[in-house]
C-alpha cells in the first residue's frame, strides 16, 4: 500500500533534564599558568586559571551553575608520561574548582608540550535537583 502523501510526522520528544555536560582545553606552560587557545579564552567554560603551586590550579568558571552532577574527567595529550589530574575541592556556586596533577604521587606542573582536556556535567536550572 502507497503512503500517503499528507500524513502527519510528529518528532520524538524527551523530557528536558537540564543537565549540560561542559569542556575546557588547556596547554601546559611548565611553572606558569595554564594557557587557553584564542577561542577559549573568549568562549570557554573557563575563564581564569591560576597556579598556586606544583602541580596544583584554581580555575574560575565564566557561568554560575547550581550543581556538579559528575567529577571532571581528565584526558592527556603530550610528552609526559603518567599525568593523571583530580579536583581537590569544588565549588559551583562560586564558580570555583581546585585541580591537581601528578604523575604517580609526585606533583607535576604541566610541560608546554602537554594538553589537559576536561569534561563535567552540571546542573544548568533549579529542575532535577
Amino acid at each position: 500500500m502507497p503512503r500517503s502523501a499528507n500524513r502527519t510526522v510528529y518528532p520524538v520528544e524527551t523530557p528536558r533534564t537540564s543537565v549540560q555536560t561542559l569542556y575546557a582545553t588547556l596547554t601546559g606552560a611548565g611553572t606558569g599558568e595554564l594557557t587557553m587557545s584564542t577561542q577559549e579564552a573568549l568562549n570557554g567554560e573557563i575563564a581564569t586559571s591560576v597556579r598556586s603551586d606544583v602541580g596544583k590550579h584554581t580555575f574560575t568558571s565564566r557561568y554560575l551553575y547550581p550543581q556538579l552532577k559528575a567529577n571532571p574527567v581528565f584526558s592527556f595529550v603530550g610528552t609526559t608520561d603518567g599525568l593523571v589530574g583530580q579536583c581537590s575541592a569544588v565549588n559551583m556556586a562560586a564558580g570555583t574548582f581546585a585541580v591537581e596533577f601528578y604523575v604517580g604521587s609526585t606533583p607535576t606542573d604541566l610541560a608546554t608540550t602537554d594538553t589537559v582536556t576536561m569534561s563535567w556535567v552540571v546542573r544548568n536550572s533549579g529542575k532535577n535537583s
